[in-house]
């Protein structure tokens, strides 16, 4: 009995002034093991280099399309590369961020469970700085399924250079809320599509650190009071949606406003901090004392179970070097060394040469 065809699967990059960057993410989309691929760069009214960056590298790659229009932010970039797609599955990356070159291939392979294939996927990703250098990663959680519930309690998805989805559920969502963004609320774009997707749709999780998520410098908290105002637009009408997840959807925001108050904190983000401090005091006090509490007495745990083994003579746990059968991604070291021992980056002018329609 003959096997189905693998299907077209859309890549979406959308691109504004991101000359330094596209290049290296044009490349990491290339070198998919996956290579039915077409590869939508949305040019979203650039004025550095970064279309003709992107119409060089379709004459290396034909399966590279560039599309252009007026600045109208990241929502919209993706939504007219979802418009103009012809694949099953639409995947965006932005156009800092990276991927393992199994990434797609895997991600496919997982969405075989459902029936049809109609489900999302995604995986977790690495923090990788300027350089492409690692330095932190997503906490590695197990949701699968019916996960509309846990996403509401914490992002775990994390960025929009993750998913892989149907094109055609995502249309019927609406795609990306390109309106956040005129609010002066943009941010959330990515969370309240996968919220709209897990409300019908089941999720499948590769257990792997598939995603390179660029953090430039400064970009972590400069933009906070803007992310936590597209958080509660995003959650107003799922609270009336869901009153008896009030509570849950709350909590959430604490950890959000706590998350970006702490990064702030650490960047000595002055401006953020003033911003944020009187938002915590008069929102979240009571939050605030119980997790100070809680957080204390965690470092005092810690702290007694140190002594405790000195006394004892008793060697140091080590640390996890694994989780899931995925291998936690080595802070220092560069994205693509996860990838190099299994015979270093393909060029993408090899084998690519060929229009997948």
């Amino acid at each position: 009995m003959p096997t189905a065809a693998p299907p077209l699967i859309t890549v979406v990059i959308p691109a504004y002034n991101a000359e330094k960057t596209l290049l290296e993410t044009l490349q990491s989309v290339s070198n998919q093991s996956y290579d039915k691929l077409e590869i939508l760069v949305v040019d979203d009214g650039s004025r550095d280099g970064t279309f003709a960056l992107a119409s060089d590298y379709s004459l290396i790659d034909r399966r590279v399309r560039v599309l252009r229009q007026a600045n109208g932010g990241v929502a919209r970039a993706r939504n007219y590369g979802i418009g103009e797609a012809r694949g099953v599955y639409v995947a965006p990356v932005d156009a800092d961020d990276i991927w393992h070159p199994e990434k797609i291939e895997r991600q496919f392979q997982a969405l075989a469970k459902f029936p049809d294939g109609q489900g999302v996927a995604y995986n977790w990703y690495a923090a990788i700085d300027e350089n492409g250098v690692i330095f932190g990663h997503s906490r590695p959680v197990l949701h699968e399924g019916n996960i509309f519930e846990p996403l509401l309690r914490e992002n775990f998805i994390g960025n929009g250079s993750t998913p892989l989805m149907p094109r055609a559920e995502v249309l019927r969502c609406g795609g990306y809320d390109a309106s956040l963004r005129d609010s002066g609320a943009e941010g959330c774009e990515d969370l309240k599509l996968y919220l709209a997707l897990a409300e019908s749709l089941p999720f499948a999780l590769v257990r792997d650190f598939l995603t390179g998520y660029r953090f430039t410098r400064g970009n972590m908290s400069s933009n906070a009071y803007r992310m936590l105002k597209s958080h509660a637009l995003v959650m107003a009408p799922i609270i009336e949606r869901y009153p008896h997840l009030r509570r849950d959807i709350h909590t959430a925001k604490f950890h959000t406003t706590h998350w970006y108050f702490s990064k702030a904190l650490t960047n000595r983000d002055y401006a953020q901090l003033k911003k944020l401090a009187p938002l915590m005091a008069l929102q979240y006090g009571p939050q605030l004392i119980f997790h100070s509490l809680q957080q204390s007495f965690r470092l005092a745990k810690r702290h007694g179970a140190r002594i405790a083994r000195q006394i004892l003579r008793k060697p140091s746990a080590r640390s996890k070097t694994h989780f899931a059968g995925a291998a936690f991604p080595e802070a220092g070291t560069p994205f693509s060394d996860r990838f190099m021992p299994f015979g270093g980056l393909l060029s993408p002018i090899s084998s690519r040469m060929d229009d997948n329609e």
